[in-house]
């Protein structure tokens, strides 16, 4: 067995889990997910707790196992508890704000850039601190994204990202508040022959 699929996965309080035959559907005060299983898994649900089962040993089968029991736990802990994605804009002079459901980037282009947002995904632009802004030079705004759906949520901020991905030698653009941008040095001038 998946040493991940076989782990129970335990319905939180004001929770409700439907399964009809390869389709489940969780409901929680968050809000509601569904997805369609894939072939050869299924889910029985005993004593306020998930079962993930598959049908046979095949490889693909296997695979299929520890995915499915995954993306159901994500699922019953967005509706339950949400997640939350940090997004942070380096680089003198950008910014970004809220207007409607549009964010609003402006990050040295001859044109400010709109990005819809989905209804799913809430938006809060953090107030920068002392502190914050000593750590890494030329920080000019923390963005929060918050979902219950952890997949819509994380193709979001990748597209947010990839709209002026961190470059290597002064680090600015955006980039994920946990991660490390190594910093390139520039060229130095001079040399022995000049």
């Amino acid at each position: 067995m998946s040493r991940v699929g076989k782990n129970p996965i335990v319905i939180p309080d004001k929770v409700t889990v439907d399964v009809k035959g390869l389709h489940i559907k969780v409901t929680g005060p968050l809000g509601t997910l569904e997805r369609d299983l894939n072939e050869g898994i299924s889910v029985k649900i005993k004593d306020n707790q998930i079962n993930v089962m598959r049908k046979d040993d095949e490889k693909q089968t296997r695979s299929l196992h520890g995915l499915n029991r995954s993306l159901i736990a994500n699922m019953i802990e967005g509706v339950s508890k949400g997640y939350l994605k940090k997004l942070m804009i380096v680089g003198t002079g950008y910014k970004a704000e809220v207007k409607g459901k549009w964010l609003v980037l402006s990050l040295g282009f001859s044109h400010d850039v709109y990005f819809e947002i989905p209804k799913e995904v809430k938006i809060e632009i953090e107030k920068i601190g002392r502190a914050q802004a000593s750590s890494i030079p030329a920080l000019q705004a923390i963005i929060d994204f918050r979902s219950h759906n952890k997949e819509m949520l994380g193709a979001v901020c990748a597209a947010i990202r990839d709209i002026k991905p961190p470059e290597c030698y002064k680090g600015k653009g955006i980039r994920y508040a946990e991660e490390h941008i190594r910093i390139k040095p520039g060229k130095v001038a001079g040399g022995a022959g000049a």
